[in-house]
Parts: structure tokens; sequence; C-alpha cells
């Protein structure tokens, strides 16, 4: 058994989801494109034209009343989304041997399996890898996918694989591709946040989320054991109605490998795929229980079931009663975009910003609305040095996300940049209000605050940073120099040594401490920091700079002209010290 390391989850205390590898698979990501044609939903079929199932009783389409209120009716139609992450953007989470992304296309595999899940392969996304960015994700099993397909009638199944951590706030979070471990309740998903983004965004009546994560049994569901599914009479296309949490593991457990998922898919295949949930369930408990309390497994696995489900039980297998319609135009261009705006993040990583640039305004092109592209081309245009047209991006963005607090905080970057100091600080304090965790927010606000001499006001959203990122350098690093701001020396160089010793890399903590000791007469301690700075960042100019001046305070005129002539180099035309600092040369 491998457990795989998770370079940098100490510094924040998190456990990390061991991993056990498999051999390598080659994903098949299945793609909608806009090429479907829309076509009238299809008749209602009679019991002659039904596959033969045994088992299986079927109900005329005809014969249902849509207005019945009763638990226990036919699925019309069936939906899924299978997310499988094993590689992640962040460096400091190391790539996991394949098993994630195997698991979700097995689990893919048997949905659509005409013995199994009998689900159509048009009703159901298989996302894994770079696909599996945080908003991706939401946009899903949320608003673009599931949200505008599935009505009351029909089944939903959403299937979750990746790493994942519990955290200071009591809850766990889920590793998206794209997720940052300095911003973790920014840029992850909390478990519960993917039930409320179901609950919200899908009508369907009949939900089972399938979370395979460490410490997956964390996820809550109000109502959740209050009642369970009951058993099944001999029309087994029949099926009541709720809510299913279905994790690998509990609370306080790791996930070993794909062992809960390939027990899982194996017993939800048994009687031809028309074996009720519970009892697959039970089955995927015990078999689970067992693997992992031998061999080499140093802990116990136990797969816990949370429902809030009214009348019969689920069976998975079950057909729907209507043959699957044709995906509609709206998601259809959804989907199409989506290829655009991934092609864009591949040129992204490689540099081809132009050309990125391209493939968004074809993926806007074909959805104006897709609220991520616009935004991606904010932050590219932010960095082309053309903030109004990044401004006017990120606008469009927010009208169609008001509720995302990552726009809103590139956006008031943007605004800064445009000297609308007003106007970016209100974006901060909308995006804070969104959420109040997000790092970057807090950090931003109290940058504001600080600008505007409001030093109580920075401290506040700083020490709130601190509760939920307790080994944040950059953090203590901005206290610093609110302490500094305040005429609290003392604790500012206590600060900005937290800060180095959290991050020796730092450039921004060590010139910040070179500075606080400055500030308390200590000319040889500050004279090293900057030393260290210089060494980390030969390239900054700012570094440079201020070594020239501890040098030449404490008497070293030669290093000191050495230094100068440095920053004269590398220093930016428009920098105001640059002419100062020639006049001085021509003079030492």
């Amino acid at each position: 058994m491998l457990v795989t390391k998770r370079i940098g989850r100490k510094r924040f205390g998190l456990t990390s989801h061991s991993q056990k590898p498999t051999s390598k698979f080659t994903l098949t990501v299945m793609s909608i494109l806009a090429a479907f044609a829309v076509i009238p939903q299809a008749m209602a079929a009679d019991n002659t034209n039904q596959p033969s199932v045994p088992g299986v009783k079927f109900t005329k389409v005809q014969d249902l009343d849509p207005n019945k209120q009763g638990p226990n009716r036919p699925i019309r139609q069936k939906w899924g989304v299978v997310i499988g992450i094993s590689k992640f953007k962040e460096s400091r989470l190391a790539p996991i041997a394949p098993v994630l992304d195997a698991a979700a296309k097995s689990f893919y595999e048997y949905l659509v399996d005409p013995h199994g899940g009998r689900f159509d392969t048009k009703h159901v996304r298989l996302i894994t890898n770079s696909k599996g960015t945080r908003q991706n994700i939401l946009d899903n099993i949320g608003p673009q996918f599931l949200g505008a397909l599935a009505q009351p009638d029909d089944l939903v199944v959403v299937f979750i694989t990746t790493d994942s951590f519990p955290t200071t706030d009591g809850t766990s979070y889920l590793c998206t591709y794209d997720c940052a471990l300095d911003n973790i309740f920014g840029t992850c998903i909390s478990i519960n946040d993917i039930m409320q983004t179901i609950r919200q965004n899908v009508k369907a009546e009949r939900i089972l989320l399938v979370l395979q994560a460490a410490h997956s049994g964390a996820a809550e569901l109000p109502g959740a054991g209050k009642s369970r599914p009951t058993k099944v009479d001999e029309n087994r296309s029949v099926t009541g109605s709720g809510v299913i949490i279905i994790s690998s593991s509990e609370p306080d457990q790791k996930s070993w490998s794909n062992i809960f998922s390939s027990n899982f898919v194996a017993s939800l295949k048994e009687k031809d795929g028309l074996i009720p949930l519970g009892e697959a369930f039970d089955k995927t408990k015990t078999k689970t229980e067992t693997d992992t309390t031998s061999g080499s497994f140093t802990d116990k696995q136990t797969p816990v079931m949370k429902a809030d489900w009214k009348g019969q039980d689920l069976i998975i297998g079950a057909p729907a009663v209507e043959e699957a319609s044709a995906i509609p135009v709206n998601v259809a261009d959804y989907l199409a975009a989506e290829s655009y705006y991934f092609k864009a993040n591949d040129l992204v990583t490689q540099g081809k910003l132009d050309e990125a640039l391209e493939q968004y305004k074809k993926a806007l092109d074909t959805d104006p609305g897709y609220a991520d592209a616009l935004a991606d081309m904010g932050a590219i245009l932010s960095l082309k040095k053309e903030p109004q047209q990044a401004a006017d991006a990120y606008v469009k963005a927010i009208a169609v996300k008001p509720k995302d607090a990552l726009y809103r905080a590139n956006y008031a970057r943007v605004l800064a940049q445009l000297n609308k100091a007003d106007e970016s600080k209100k974006e901060l304090e909308t995006a804070y209000q969104i959420n109040p965790k997000d790092k970057v927010v807090l950090t931003a606000l109290s940058g504001a605050l600080l600008r505007e001499k409001d030093t109580e006001g920075a401290m506040r959203y700083l020490k709130e940073a601190l509760v939920l990122y307790p080994k944040a350098s950059d953090v203590y690093d901005k206290l610093s120099f609110a302490h500094v701001q305040s005429g609290n020396y003392a604790e500012a160089v206590d600060n900005a040594q937290k800060a180095v010793a959290l991050d020796p890399n730092s450039v921004s903590a060590r010139l910040n401490l070179g500075s606080t000791l400055l500030i308390m007469g200590n000319l040889n301690q500050a004279t090293k920091a900057y030393i260290e700075a210089t060494k980390l960042a030969p390239q900054d100019a700012n570094a440079h700079y201020l070594l020239s001046r501890t040098l030449e305070k404490s008497g070293d005129l030669t290093g000191a002209k050495e230094e100068l002539q440095k920053f004269v180099k590398l220093a930016a035309p428009q920098d105001p010290r640059r002419s100062q600092a020639e006049a001085k040369l021509s003079s030492m």
C-alpha cells in the first residue's frame, strides 16, 4: 500500500486522503455538443414498447397523475453527474495514483450499462481532473446541467471522488482541480455546499449523492436518519422520493483507495442492476469494513448512509418510463461553450494569452452567459495591462453570477488599478458578505483599510483571517505592517518574525522584517533581513534599494554603492527613486 504524501498539508493541520495505487486507465470523457437537435419529447410509451426487464412491472406514462403527491411513483427520466479528480493545479497536492478518476469512470460505466444503472449516455456527464474546477462542478450539479434538465419525477445521481480534509470550522472540504491550500475556504468546496447547491437548483424529488473521499461522513442532511427507504414490492419501477447521501467513510476516517466505490458498484450490479439501494449499501458497508480490517490497512473504513426518504427503496437500475429526451438548445450551447473554455485554460497554462482570449471569445459567441469565460477574460486583460476592458468583462460576469465572491474580489483589484478606490472597496465589502472566509477577500479588505489609515478595521479582518488560516505567513506580514502604522513596533517585529518563520522564502516577509527592525533601531538585524531578501529575489529592485540604505547607515559605502547600482539597473523607468539614486551615485 502506498500512502501518498501531501506536501504542505502539515502546515494547515490537514489530514491526508491516503490512496492505494492501481493500474492506469484511459479516461473517456463524454462531451455533448451543440449539434444535438431538439426533438419533441417522446410520446408516452405503453408497456409493449418497454424492454423486458425481470421483476419490473411498467406503468403507462399516460396513466400517471402529475398532481399526485404520494412518494411512490415511477421514474420519468434519469440524470447523472460523475466527477473524479486525481490531479490538481495546486503544487503541494501531489498527484494521486489514477484511482480516483478510474473510480469515476467505473461508476459512469455502471450508470450507462443496460444491465446496470440503465441511464442514457447523453443524460450523464463524466468530469475528470482539469475539468473538475470548482465552478465547473457547481455549474454541472447546479443551474447549468442538472438544474436545467431534471424535473420533479426524475432521478438524479451525483458521484464525486477526490481528495478531501477536515478544517477548523468543523466540516470537511473537497479538493477541486483549481483549489489553493492557502485559501481553502474560498477555492475548495464544502461537502455540505455540494448538497445545498443540488437542493437549491435541482427540481428532482429523488436525489442520490455518493461521496468517495476521506471524512466524507461529515456531510449533513436535514432530517437525515429519520426515515430510511422501505422494502420494495413486486412493481420495481415504482419508487419513493427524497434525498440520500452515501459516504465512503465516517467523519473521522480515511477512505482507502477505491475500496468503497469498487464494492458499491459490484453490489449495485447484482440482480441485473435491480437490487434495492438499501440492500446494496448494506452489502457494500460489510465488505468495505472487512476489506479495511485485514492485510496492510491500519484503520477501518465504515461507509455511511443518511436519508430523508419516504416510501419504497430506490432501485437505481429501474428503467425510466419515458424515452430519454434530447438535450435542449440552451444546455447544448453551454456544453459546447465549455469545450472552448477549457481549450482556453490549457492555452493560459502554456502562456499563450492571445490565443486563449480567442477561445474565450468563441465560448462567449456560443453562450454569451458563460460567466467563467467572462471572468477569465478579465483576468487575462488585466495581465495584459488593459484594466478598463478587464473591468467590462468582470461587470458582465457579475451580472450573470452576482453571488460569486471571487469575481468581485478580482473586479475590485482591477478597479484599484483604475484608481477607483471607493468602488474597489465596495466590491470587496460585497464579496465579504458573500464569503467571509475567503482569505483573498479578507487580506484585500485589510489592505484597503490600511490605505485609509483605518488600522483598527484592518486588524479586525486580519485577525478573522488568522482564526481561519493560522499558518498564513502573508496574513502575519500584513498584520506586522498594521502594527507599524499604529505605532506598536514591538508587535510589528513579532508578527514579521512569525511571517518569516512560516515562510522563509517570502521576499515580502523578509523586507517587512528588515523595515520593522530598522524602525526599532536594530540596524545589523535589518541589514541581515535585507541581504536574505536579495538572495531570494536578486531581480527585486526594492530589496537592493533598501539594502543600500542600511549599508550606507552602517558605514559600508562600497556595499551601499554596489546595491544602489543594482537598483538603478533593475528599477522601472517611472520609479521616482531612480533619478534620485542616479544623482546620488554620481556624487559617491
